[in-house]
């Protein structure tokens, strides 16, 4: 029986708001007016696969250090983007985090069913604020964020820390996230794992909201 839900922060509990807003936004903040729009944003939507090609993957949620840079590095390289925008638009970063629709919802109702809830997180910025302003994290019993367990999913070893953070064997838990691979690897760590699916960059968290109401 289930005791335990750990949930994928990015595609699964939020997703990326308007790119062209956070861009103006950045650009504000940077006291830069926005040039290039059209050929930023390509760079700036897929820029985390683009910094795959140029630092061995995932490095970059091991070190928050590198992780600035490879952010920066992939738009000022491959985008008329300049460094200074490109540093604007990492500060301002987890502005561009919203809630996935019924969210926060599905966190209170799991809670209030006496469920322990965590989230783990592929990524070296601590999400910690974003996820209080967004009304998540009094729900969360657990964060476990790769850059400070020193690990990245699929290693089995960080659901680990986050099922023990609960009280709870690995068994106990389902994995809820969108990535096959990532979070597809909590069933090596003897959970069982929810995708959700991801369609025009929004993901269907009702998928798995219907799926947990059986278990």
């Amino acid at each position: 029986m289930t005791s335990g839900v750990i949930f994928d922060f990015h595609n699964t509990l939020v997703h990326a708001d308007s790119l062209q807003r956070w861009l103006l936004r950045a650009s504000e903040k940077a006291n830069e007016p926005a040039a290039a729009v059209d050929q930023i944003l390509p760079v700036l939507r897929s820029v985390w696969g683009r910094a795959a090609r140029r630092y061995p993957r995932g490095a970059w949620d091991l070190d928050p250090a590198t992780h600035r840079r490879a952010f920066e590095d992939v738009l000022a390289l491959e985008s008329p983007c300049s460094t200074h925008l490109a540093a604007a638009l990492y500060d301002t970063m987890p502005d561009q985090w919203v809630a996935v629709d019924g969210a926060t919802e599905l966190l209170e109702a799991l809670s209030s069913q006496g469920m322990r809830l965590a989230v783990v997180s592929n990524i070296a910025l601590d999400i910690r604020p974003r996820l209080e302003e967004l009304g998540m994290l009094s729900f969360l019993d657990v964060v476990v964020l790769s850059f400070e367990a020193g690990m990245v999913k699929p290693d089995p070893r960080i659901f680990e820390i986050a099922a023990h953070g609960m009280g709870l064997r690995t068994d106990d838990c389902v994995m809820v996230g969108d990535s096959p691979t990532a979070d597809g690897g909590a069933v090596h760590a003897g959970m069982s794992a929810l995708l959700v699916p991801v369609v025009d960059d929004m993901p269907l968290l009702a998928v798995a909201t219907r799926l947990l109401a059986r278990r």
